[in-house]
């Protein structure tokens, strides 16, 4: 398959579903405002923290064995849905052993309970299957099960006299979204097993497969992590010293950021496979190209954003988000970092480098934690801003160092937006009519 195809698959199916994302994102916290909203995602994020632990981040090496065909598609498959049964047993009985014994702003304990085991174990069934259909570049199903999910969502989002399914209220309402999460996991699965039912009986990898599919997805998981607290560990500071409607703001200027990095994720999820793959290898100027054009793009829209975002966040996410405007402002160096990285890391992913993932991660943690210690309590949520771009900055640097070392490619070409890259790209995305 061309990459131009695997591309607009990739952006088309994953687009349509962050689309939807978004437009729940904003219902939500229009309905629900600023400290409700805020709190939800707050709890999402620690949620996401234990989805990343148990998952092992078995998806990236399933993705990857599953692009070489070093390991059978069916093997895996079986051992995900094994894995995901156990994680679900242990987190079960972790929570209601006592891992979970308060309340959280009002949301009891049991319920905290229950959101908890559904976010978890419909994450990991999702990402595992979707893992599969990422490795054949095949985004269609499960972007078309995701943006079906979000959809009804939002259609039931109990508005005061616009209410499709009287049942569902303000009390009520969480139960279904996080409800959402386990059945598209479960649904994927069940595609997955349709259209690609294993050959023969049903079989698990064999020790030495295991092995390689641990090696790989444990040194991938400490980059997640390491990933992970680089990207959310302001959320625990400004929980911490901030009120919650500040924590509102906050995790929507997040998610804001987010994105400008769904294409470069959407991208990367094709790239990954095609690196993993010796038949498709990549062209590092391509690289560079496709992260200019995001940093060329990018800075003009957050140059709008930047003018016009003091009365237009307000006007989208309500009157209790008046707090954005600057945390946005001071996000927007790390918005371009990111945005050039996610091409780069992918690679990386796919030739087996997922060290220098880790290493540049960790010096940006070496900033972040310290930094935000310090500032958070004094500057609030406009100092987490700062402090995560100042982190991304330095993840960049560090990876694009190692690039360069590696490759026959100028610095300079990662940042240099040129006439002539217009011609390139519509060469390289728009196929041929001959």
């Amino acid at each position: 398959m061309r990459i131009a195809k695997i591309l607009y698959q990739a952006v088309l199916w994953r687009g349509l579903f962050y689309v939807s994302s978004f437009v729940l994102n904003i219902l939500i916290a229009r309905h629900f405002e600023a400290a409700v909203s805020g709190s939800i995602y707050y709890l999402i994020n620690i949620f996401s923290l234990v989805h990343l632990v148990g998952s092992l981040s078995l998806d990236s090496g399933i993705i990857f064995f599953a692009s070489k065909k070093e390991i059978p598609v069916s093997r895996l498959l079986n051992f995900s849905i094994l894995w995901t049964l156990a994680c679900s047993v242990v987190l079960a009985v972790v929570l209601y052993s006592g891992g979970i014994s308060r309340s959280y702003e009002g949301i009891s304990a049991g319920t905290l309970r229950s959101y908890a085991i559904l976010f978890v174990c419909g994450n990991l069934l999702f990402n595992y299957a979707a893992g599969f259909f990422y490795a054949i570049n095949k985004f269609i199903i499960p972007g078309i099960i995701s943006l079906v999910h979000n959809m009804l969502l939002i259609v039931i989002i109990p508005f005061e006299g616009f209410r499709f399914f009287p049942g569902v209220n303000d009390g009520n309402y969480f139960y279904w979204y996080f409800l959402a999460f386990l059945s598209q996991g479960i649904i994927t699965v069940l595609a997955l097993r349709l259209l690609y039912p294993s050959p023969g009986r049903a079989r698990l990898p064999t020790a030495g497969e295991l092995n390689k599919l641990f090696n790989y997805s444990l040194l991938a998981l400490a980059g997640n992590i390491a990933f992970f607290f680089l990207y959310r560990v302001d959320y625990w500071f400004v929980e911490k010293y901030c009120t919650a409607e500040e924590l509102g703001n906050y995790i929507q200027v997040s998610r804001l950021g987010q994105l400008f990095f769904l294409l470069p994720s959407f991208l990367a999820a094709a790239i990954f496979p095609l690196a993993a793959s010796e038949t498709n290898p990549l062209v590092p100027s391509r690289l560079a190209l496709i992260s200019r054009t995001f940093l060329f793009v990018y800075a003009a829209a957050c140059l709008v954003l930047i003018i016009i975002g003091s009365w237009l966040f307000p006007f989208v996410f309500g009157e209790s988000f008046g707090g954005m405007y600057l945390a946005f402002v001071w996000l927007v160096p790390g918005i371009l970092s990111l945005s050039t990285l996610y091409s780069l890391t992918a690679y990386n992913g796919g030739k087996n480098k997922l060290k220098e993932n880790m290493t540049g991660c960790l010096l940006g943690l070496c900033l972040v934690i310290p930094a935000n210690w310090w500032l958070i309590p004094i500057y609030g949520i406009n100092a987490a801003a700062a402090v995560s771009s100042a982190g991304y900055m330095v993840y960049e640097a560090y990876l694009l160092y190692h690039f360069r070392k590696e490759n026959e490619v100028r610095l300079s070409s990662f940042f240099i937006f040129r006439m002539e890259d217009l011609t390139y790209l519509k060469s390289m995305l728009i196929p041929s009519k001959k």
